[in-house]
């Protein structure tokens, strides 16, 4: 808001600084102006009202500055109104150069050419056939070297934009990844705890269903037992102390299959299509398959993209005793597209379920993933 009220107190200034330079030889008869009249002095701040349309509506501000030389002509459309219209033709053209597309750009241009023509053709000091034409060859040159400035400066300010984009986006891709990684070595932690305590229980289960009931060997099995047991125990104590650094400071409640619209939405707030098709009545289900399958989706969606042309499709099928979720979508060749998939394969993996990547086509793939998901119990 302020910013925009300082814009306005400029165009105002400017306003009254072209008014206090060109009124007063616009008035004086003496001055290249034998025709002055009253009315033309008072259309003459008609010029200045492109002025202040031209950040907002340049086009617009090009179409009335074109009208206002026409208008500030009456009543002898023989006045000296050049001092007014050059400077304003400037300000007029240089933001309709910056700020608009090329053809609204070149209709502007025209515009004003052909509104500085006819200023030169009415006017006091080259009025006539011939005052049009030494403003045409004027105008044109003139308006040429400024609309190529305001292009010139439109070309550097689009580049800007789009590194500072591309900046933006490699930042989001960076923390994206790293989120990643730091899910895969939850789930690699995982893995590591369940193979450590599961091979030593077995072991320990074996020893201790031993028929044998020699007095030396039930020891050797007892400290064999013992020592297993200290060994599982000194493992899960140093994963766990792993998995707690790792996640430290994530107290937020661990989101489920009903916070899938939010998902959605977040993915979609970046300009993809993703459409979504459910199928089966949803249920509740155990946590850890409820977070599964929400984060296998979330890692699915950093994998694939989404288009008008080509939309991504989210499938979720409830059957009686398993959870299907499908992505399809164009693929997306990134590193952080390789950790999404590789995380959600972990993840599925981890809970006894199975995951495919296929690639239908070069430029699309397939993520299917299938969870073991007995409904819950009153």
């Amino acid at each position: 808001m302020r910013r925009s009220r300082r814009k306005l107190v400029i165009d105002l200034a400017l306003c009254a600084a072209i008014v206090a330079y060109a009124l007063p030889p616009t008035v004086d008869p003496s001055v290249n102006n034998p025709q002055a009249t009253l009315a033309g002095a008072l259309l003459l701040p008609v010029l200045l009202a492109p002025v202040l349309l031209r950040r907002r509506y340049p086009l617009g501000a090009a179409l009335v500055f074109a009208l206002g030389c026409v208008i500030s002509g009456i009543p002898t459309f023989a006045q000296f109104r050049l001092v007014v219209a050059v400077p304003v033709a400037v300000l007029v053209l240089f933001p309709l150069a910056t700020r608009a597309s090329r053809a609204p750009a070149l209709v502007g241009f025209a515009v004003v050419a052909g509104g500085l023509v006819f200023v030169g053709a009415t006017e006091s000091v080259v009025h006539g056939a011939s005052g049009a034409a030494s403003m045409a060859a004027f105008a044109f040159p003139f308006c040429l070297v400024v609309f190529g400035a305001g292009r010139i400066v439109a070309s550097r300010e689009r580049v800007a934009r789009e590194l500072t984009e591309r900046a933006e986006q490699l930042r989001r891709q960076r923390e994206a990844t790293a989120a990643l990684a730091v899910e895969i070595d939850h789930e690699r932690l995982a893995a590591d705890l369940d193979l450590a305590v599961r091979s030593r229980l077995e072991e320990m289960i074996e020893l201790a269903s031993s028929d044998a009931y020699d007095t030396e060997a039930a020891r050797a099995r007892f400290a064999r037992i013992e020592q297993l047991g200290r060994d599982a125990l000194d493992r899960m104590r140093t994963l766990l102390g792993l998995l707690r650094t790792v996640d430290r400071g994530a107290r937020a409640p661990r989101p489920t299959l009903q916070q899938l619209d939010a998902l959605l939405a977040d993915a979609r707030a970046g300009g993809r299509v993703i459409d979504v098709e459910i199928e089966g009545r949803h249920r509740p289900l155990p946590a850890g398959i409820e977070l599964a399958a929400y984060r296998t989706l979330q890692h699915a969606l950093v994998a694939v993209a989404g288009t008008h042309d080509q939309p991504a499709t989210v499938h979720l099928r409830y059957h009686p005793d398993r959870l299907e979720l499908e992505v399809d979508g164009p693929q997306l060749s990134s590193s952080g597209a390789s950790a999404a998939v590789m995380a959600a394969r972990e993840r599925i993996l981890a809970l006894g379920g199975s995951f495919s990547a296929d690639s239908p086509t070069p430029d699309r793939c397939t993520l299917r993933a299938l969870l073991p998901a007995l409904p819950l119990h009153a």
